[in-house]
């Protein structure tokens, strides 16, 4: 039984459609990278799942729950779906520890200490519990981005959402991100990951998938996908980027 499940998603911008009749299926445990051109819809879908934005049509469910009837308990919903963002979203006026610490306190109202050590270990987790009293302005952007992941990891989700992780960062730093990230596929998060880092794809993914023009193009295995694509339009892309 799929965790997360897309059902002929559809979303306009007035005239413009960005989704048309998406079709994914999210098994637990599974990593799902998309890839595809600059505007091919990825990130509006990513949202969509966490209802960032609103879809125009379709269903999404979560565990069988249409998560777009959930009106007022989409925070509740939120807090199973973790999502990372390009920018990293921090809050520059507070510490990374308290970067970490503060979803749990304020929506799960862990208390102060429990959060505290949980917050330590996922900063250790991602390399950075040296740097737990400092603002995020004194962070590299890599560094701020491992803390934005430890971050959304203190909600303890079911899955995490990665929107162009890496696409904001200084080649030299994308390296210990996608660690991070290959180490949580290790340990069995459920994530869905938009990245151009075709590396990252064939290594970690247990499947891939091309979007363009608002469709979903192909889906398949890594070795699939960048060995043998079936459709022209992939065979194109990759073509262009490898």
């Amino acid at each position: 039984m799929a965790l997360l499940e897309i059902k002929n998603l559809s979303k306009s911008f007035g005239d413009l459609e960005v989704l048309r009749d998406v079709n994914i299926s999210i098994n637990k445990g599974e990593v799902v990278v998309i890839i595809g051109p600059s505007g091919s819809g990825k990130s509006t879908m990513l949202r969509c799942l966490n209802l960032l934005e609103q879809p125009t049509g379709g269903e999404i469910t979560y565990q069988d729950e249409d998560i777009m009837k959930l009106g007022k308990k989409v925070t509740e919903y939120r807090k199973h779906v973790g999502m990372v963002f390009q920018r990293f979203n921090l809050f520059t006026l507070k510490t990374v520890l308290e970067n970490v610490m503060y979803a749990p306190m304020k929506l799960n109202k862990v208390h102060k200490n429990e959060a505290m050590n949980q917050a330590m270990e996922l900063l250790k987790k991602v390399g950075l519990e040296n740097k737990k009293d400092v603002f995020p302005s004194s962070l590299s952007g890599g560094q701020q981005q491992r803390v934005a992941i430890a971050r959304a990891l203190a909600m303890s989700p079911d899955i995490l959402l990665f929107d162009e992780p890496t696409s904001a960062l200084d080649p030299e730093l994308v390296g210990d991100v996608l660690e991070v990230m290959k180490q949580l596929a290790k340990e069995g998060m459920t994530m869905v990951v938009v990245t151009h880092e075709m590396g990252f794809a064939k290594e970690v993914a247990d499947r891939v998938i091309f979007m363009d023009g608002g469709y979903v193009v192909e889906e398949d295995t890594p070795n699939n996908i960048f060995t043998s694509p079936r459709n022209e339009r992939t065979r194109a892309f990759l073509s262009r980027i490898l």
